[in-house]
């Protein structure tokens, strides 16, 4: 009798086993590593450094709707307006010249500095705009 229990339970054991295989499979999808199964497809994640170079763009837009605001308030003369339209241009013309070939990390960082130093010097000069009225 004893032979056959533990033959009963050495088959549930080796039947157990492929399932409890299947629960971490599953789980390890679920924790963020790669998963085991290979029936799901997932889309390669787009190249980083276009979604920065879209980023930079679109930030540059808004500056300049920014400007444009400023300029219909009267919180920048047209000179000022003028200068900062200018500078955005150059920005977007340097991250068009860089985006040809992939932008390196010190690219980036020239373009986003450059980006965040065209939006101080713009509110720094709406902000005066507003003093002097």
């Amino acid at each position: 009798m004893r032979i056959f229990a533990a033959g009963i339970l050495g088959l549930g054991l080796i039947a157990a086993a492929p399932v409890s295989a299947q629960i971490a499979g599953s789980m390890r999808g679920l924790s963020g590593s790669p998963s085991i199964r290979g029936d799901i497809l997932r889309e390669a994640p787009a190249d980083p450094r276009v979604a920065q170079r879209v980023s930079i763009g679109r930030e540059v837009r808004d500056i300049r709707d920014q400007i444009r605001d400023g300029r219909d308030a009267g919180q920048l003369s047209r000179r000022e307006a003028r200068a900062l339209r200018r500078e955005g241009l150059r920005i977007e013309a340097a991250s068009d010249r860089y985006g040809r070939d992939g932008y390196s990390d010190a690219e980036l960082m020239m373009l986003r500095s450059r980006t965040e130093a065209l939006r101080s010097a713009m509110t720094a000069k709406r902000t005066q705009g507003l003093a002097g009225k």
